[in-house]
């Protein structure tokens, strides 16, 4: 495909991005305006998602109710998770 510097080109090609939906799954900052901000600022830290109060909360019921037990009885084990991690974190830093 071949760039076009044109607005019909671009609208084209937001119409062809299947990519374009994750954008809902995600709080946008606002202007004073009103309007949406442009996000840039990715690398640092990156846009909320929609989801993410959801299992924010469910860790705070946890600790609320089980305190040191959630360690081996929250829905999601503190104990553990590192071993959830390690595989996925050695491919992001490039470790075996």
């Amino acid at each position: 495909m071949n760039f076009v510097n044109t607005a019909s080109f671009a609208a084209q090609m937001d119409a062809n991005d299947l990519l374009k939906n994750f954008r809902e799954q995600f709080h946008i900052p606002k202007q004073s305006n009103g309007e949406d901000v442009i996000y840039l600022t990715g690398n640092s830290l990156g846009l909320q998602p929609k989801t993410t109060r959801n299992y924010i909360e469910q860790e705070l019921k946890d600790w609320e109710t089980l305190g040191v037990e959630g360690h081996f009885k929250a829905k999601n084990p503190w104990l553990p998770y590192h071993e959830f991690l390690t595989e996925q974190m050695a491919n992001v830093v490039g470790a075996k």
